[in-house]
């Protein structure tokens, strides 16, 4: 059996239908890392000192690609202001590390990876859904940006 890209197990938890599948997909495939991916995604207390926006970058084509991601998240600590590893890095460097790891992982873990920094948590995995498969994971919740349009008669208000 091949190892999920951690995208793929993003993407199959936001898939599935109910809250117990969604949590089931991510006990399934637990990890440090997808934990901490998932952590700095949805966590205020993490902050980057990155960019939010996405630097220009050339998407990996290397199929073997697939699971890169596993290895490149042992740098994110280079990234995250609250840890002491990036602390005698200088912007330019972290930034020069930061495209290097898009550029290796796959394309799309590597926009996964841009959404984290930006911190944009999926609406159809809230953090909630996160805490229930790994509790204790996220311990200040970034609130979830819902769609836009009209609401689902099931969240509609009733008027009496």
């Amino acid at each position: 059996m091949t190892t999920l890209s951690l995208a793929e197990i993003v993407n199959t938890a936001r898939k599935a239908e109910t809250v117990e599948e969604k949590v089931a997909v991510l006990k399934a495939n637990e990890s440090p890392t997808i934990r901490d991916l998932l952590a700095l995604m949805c966590d205020k207390r993490w902050e980057f000192d990155l960019p939010e926006s996405a630097p220009p970058y050339k998407e990996s084509e290397i199929s073997e690609s697939h699971g890169a991601l596993y290895r490149e998240m042992r740098k994110m600590p280079y990234f995250v202001k609250q840890m002491k590893q990036g602390q005698n890095l200088d912007r330019l460097r972290k930034e020069q590390l930061f495209i290097q790891m898009l550029e290796t992982v796959d394309a799309e873990d590597a926009k996964l990876v841009l959404r984290m920094i930006s911190k944009q948590p999926y609406p159809d995995l809230a953090p909630e859904v996160i805490n229930q498969a790994y509790p204790g994971c996220i311990v200040e919740a970034i609130p979830v940006k819902r769609g836009r349009g009209r609401p689902k008669k099931s969240e509609a208000p009733v008027s009496e």
